[in-house]
This record gives C-alpha cells, sequence and structure tokens, in this order.
C-alpha cells in the first residue's frame, strides 16, 4: 500500500511540485525543466511515501510514545532527504552514454560513487535520528532506529547504483522503489514491533 501510494504521490509531484520549480529556480526553463520535473516527481513520490510509512506507523506508536503526532513530519522529511540524495546519485555516480566511464565494470564507478552513496547513508541515519528523539522517551533501545536505518539505506543506495548502471539510472530507480519499498515495510516493521515491545508505560494522555 505504501509503495502504491508512493507512486501516486510521484504523480501528483509531477504536476503539482515540478511546474512551479520552473518559475521560481533558475535554470529551471527550455532542457533544465527536465531536472526539475524530475526533482518535483522524486519530491512527490518521497511525500507520498512518507505520509503512508509514517501514518502507517503511527497507528502503532499512537498509545505509547507520547509525541507521536511528529512522527509523520519526520518520515515525510526524512524521505524527502533519502530521494534527493538518490537523484544526485543517479546524475553523479551513474555514467552516461558517450561520457569516458560508460561501459566499464561497475566496481569501477564504486569510488566515485562513495560520496554519494554515504550521502544517501546519512540521510537515512538522519531520519531515525529525527525519529529517535520521538522514541527516546518511550522505548528502551530505541537508538538501534539510527543504524538500522543507516544500514537500509546503504542497501538501497547499492541496489538503486547496480540497477541503474544495468538499465540506465531513473528506470533502475523506479523498478529498485518498487522492489524495496515491501522490503522496507517488512524490516522497519519487524524492529518497531520489536522496540514496541520494548516500550516503558503505555501513555495514557
Amino acid at each position: 500500500m505504501s509503495s502504491i501510494t508512493g507512486l501516486m504521490g510521484g504523480f501528483l509531484g509531477f504536476k503539482i511540485l515540478a511546474y512551479p520549480l520552473s518559475w521560481v529556480l533558475r535554470g529551471c526553463e527550455g532542457q533544465g525543466a527536465i531536472g526539475c520535473i524530475i526533482i518535483g516527481a522524486a519530491l512527490g513520490a518521497a511525500i507520498g511515501l512518507g505520509l503512508a510509512v509514517g501514518i502507517a506507523q503511527w497507528f502503532i506508536l499512537r498509545s505509547i510514545v507520547s509525541r507521536s503526532q511528529w512522527w509523520i513530519l519526520a518520515s515525510v522529511l526524512g524521505w524527502c532527504g533519502i530521494f534527493l540524495t538518490l537523484i544526485v546519485m543517479l546524475y553523479t555516480a551513474i555514467p552516461v552514454p558517450g561520457s569516458p566511464e560508460f561501459g566499464q565494470p561497475i566496481i569501477a564507478q564504486l569510488p566515485l560513487a562513495g560520496r554519494a552513496i554515504a550521502q544517501v547513508t546519512l540521510a537515512g541515519a538522519l531520519m531515525g535520528l529525527f525519529q529517535w528523539l520521538i522514541l527516546r522517551s518511550s522505548v528502551r533501545q530505541s537508538w538501534c532506529w539510527i543504524p538500522a536505518h543507516a544500514l537500509i539505506m546503504l542497501l538501497a543506495a547499492l541496489g538503486v547504483l547496480i540497477l541503474g548502471y544495468n538499465i540506465g539510472g531513473l528506470p533502475g530507480m523506479g523498478i529498485f522503489i518498487m522492489i524495496f519499498s515491501p522490503i522496507y515495510a517488512v524490516l522497519s516493521g519487524s524492529l518497531l514491533d520489536w522496540l514496541v515491545k520494548h516500550s516503558r508505560n503505555p501513555v495514557t494522555t
């Protein structure tokens, strides 16, 4: 469900976010509009996915976490950061046809991709950090949420890199999101369930 909502958000982002960018940002005219449309679509997908995942997790947390209303916002902002760093990685780490790096083995691209992969990993860790600030007062061992998200997004960055290298950047990212969304839901849901079982006294107010 979250992946479907995220894709719907992507189509909405194409209309709602991409075109306004062409009015407020320099360089969004002509060929530059393509990049702005891609960014707008990515933000739309991130907002859709962040809302879907955040609301689903909020239903679990609302009875035990005192500031659970902030969880959805943290989820949306976190996914926006993750999607933007993934877009940056597509443009900086995956060679385009005609470039000197195009056609080289993927192992040769790892030094160039290392910084971009680190940025995606950091974005995942930051989302985990923001959500940990909400969890820490009610859930024991909630610090696990931060490294878990960093590791999950490290794997996501490697997955997008591999698929993007083999079938193209944007198609690879789209296919990976479809595959990765349920995987993320299972991994994060399992960890959240484990953390909830170690929660302190349920919130009654």
